[in-house]
């Protein structure tokens, strides 16, 4: 894309932690709980579901290569980010599920490509078992899988994360959870390029709001309903006969290559992509491969008039950030959609 003059526009910066939550707006659940979505950009819809423990931040910088040619939509689950933060509170997978219904009705979207992290893939997952019992009110086009415990035999969960599972000591442990703690974790999980001060600023930002860091323990229980449910989730994803795109950071102690490996061999229709040097958070580290890979696959589910030139032909530059104009959006009643205020007004 150029400007007048011939000359691309000029690159503006990847919003702040602030400046993302600012420009969210709010979706009230089936259960009276606010979740803070985003949507910005036309095109194909990608909705993108984040992990444990961070938010939708982390696709912060996959959002602005994605925006100029695709609407995107971001949310904060239950319990993460500027959502809602119930405590105490049973929170589930079932429950992120059914949020992610919600919110694609509220949009009035029909069908979407899903781009899934972490303990959005679980989500994904039960999604995709949903849509195979024909339970499942939208479509997903495609889907595409980063870093994730999509074989529960291979999933190596971390110290902390074993110590927060544990009754009563994961709430003891998740009350004296510190920045310094969450980063040194951080930094044990991530890639060869470090984890600069700011990254990991907007990222606490969104994990401590309202003092959710303080919910880890709760927000975990995931890993026990992934040890009851994980052989239907593998099954779903197993039947899943869609275009499916593994995008993978190699050196992941969790979920990396070991992870990598045997979901190549169980989901032989997959597509992979393998980033070297790439820890646990590709969106967050290689955002550029990420979005070109997300790209492939939402190409790939185009007719042949609309992907036109465009398949196999990625640009290694990222695109301007731009506030595109948004699509059409359906009517919300004032208390169910209302425009979120920033962190300086609240």
């Amino acid at each position: 894309m150029s400007g007048p003059s011939g000359l691309a526009p000029q690159q503006e910066p990847i919003p702040g932690a602030t400046e993302w939550i600012a420009e969210c707006e709010t979706l009230t659940t089936r259960k009276g709980h606010r979740i803070a979505y985003r949507r910005r950009g036309s095109g194909p819809t990608v909705l993108l579901l984040h992990g444990f423990p961070t938010w939708s931040y982390d696709y912060a910088a996959v959002a602005k290569d994605l925006e100029p040619d695709h609407d995107v939509v971001t949310f904060d689950f239950l319990g993460y980010g500027a959502s809602d933060k119930p405590n105490p509170y049973k929170y589930s997978v079932a429950e992120s599920a059914d949020t992610v219904e919600d919110l694609l009705a509220l949009l009035g979207i029909a069908s979407s490509h899903l781009v899934v992290h972490d303990y959005g893939g679980i989500v994904g997952q039960e999604l995709l078992d949903r849509q195979h019992r024909g339970k499942l009110p939208f479509g997903i086009e495609s889907l595409a899988i980063l870093n994730c415990g999509i074989v529960y035999s291979a999933y190596r969960p971390t110290m902390l994360q074993r110590l927060l599972a544990v009754p009563f000591v994961g709430g003891f442990i998740a009350s004296c959870i510190t920045a310094s703690m969450v980063r040194k974790g951080f930094v044990g999980i991530w890639g060869e390029s470090p984890l600069s001060d700011n990254e990991f600023e907007n990222i606490w930002h969104g994990i401590a709001l309202n003092d959710g860091h303080k919910l880890s323990h709760s927000l975990i229980g995931y890993n026990a309903e992934r040890a009851q449910h994980h052989g239907r989730w593998e099954t779903a994803l197993s039947q899943w006969t869609r275009p499916l795109h593994l995008i993978w950071g190699l050196d992941d102690p969790v979920s990396g290559k070991h992870v990598l490996d045997l979901a190549s061999e169980e989901f032989k229709h997959a597509v992979v992509t393998r980033l070297e040097g790439v820890g646990h958070f590709p969106q967050n580290e290689a955002p550029k491969a990420v979005a070109k890979a997300i790209r492939a696959a939402v190409v790939s589910r185009l007719p042949p008039t609309a992907a036109g030139s465009r398949v196999n032909e990625y640009p290694e530059q990222c695109l301007a950030w731009r506030h595109c104009p948004t699509v059409p959006r359906n009517s919300v009643p004032p208390l169910e959609r209302t425009e979120r205020k920033s962190a300086q007004e609240q």
